[in-house]
């Protein structure tokens, strides 16, 4: 199924449409939500996850084929942002530690127009600059920082040692960090 097709869905019977993301993406959802809540409750993981459901068919209208991402990048983004909201309502309230990186979050106040502007293009550089890494920089850099996993879980999974992965962040930070650079934006 076209992105096209699965937005035309949303729209026109946002049940289905759901169901259909849920069937897509809905592992994925959930393991973004379980690795950011890591140390939260079931409960708490499950309700983000709904959460994101819901902010994913909100957000449906609101999706631009033309900025260069695709709607499971775009799903897996509200995910992320869905869950890490979560957490600083649980941080707030004093039942969590802080995530010690936190380096793909939103940084802009809501409804600042230029901040969520910048946001996005910092957003297709991003996704631009993962899509050149080679293997298994790539691989890395997307369990640690869209899946949350921790260094020794990428290491287990993608038969490396620590110090690799460690090494692999690092050169796809300096990749990411010269392509933000490279057209004015400085971190």
């Amino acid at each position: 199924m076209t992105d096209r097709q699965l937005l035309r869905l949303l729209k026109k019977d946002p049940e289905r449409g759901l169901r259909k993301v849920l069937d897509l993406y809905g592992g994925a959802i959930k393991i973004i939500c379980g690795n950011i809540l890591r140390d939260c409750a079931s409960e708490d993981v499950e309700e983000a996850a709904a959460d994101a459901l819901v902010a994913i068919w909100r957000a449906a209208d609101r999706f631009q084929e033309d900025r260069g991402t695709s709607f499971k990048s775009y799903c897996y983004g509200i995910t992320r942002k869905t869950a890490l909201t979560r957490r600083k309502k649980l941080l707030e309230k004093g039942e969590l530690i802080p995530l010690q990186e936190d380096l793909l979050s939103a940084k802009g106040t809501e409804g600042d127009l230029s901040a969520e502007l910048g946001q996005r293009e910092e957003e297709i550089i991003l996704h631009e600059t993962i899509d050149v890494l080679g293997e298994p920089e790539r691989s890395v850099f997307i369990l640690r920082y869209f899946y949350f996993f921790r260094v020794k879980e990428i290491a287990s999974r993608l038969e490396l040692t620590d110090k690799k992965v460690e090494n692999c962040l690092y050169r796809g930070k300096q990749k990411l960090r010269a392509a933000l650079m490279k057209r004015g934006i400085e971190r």
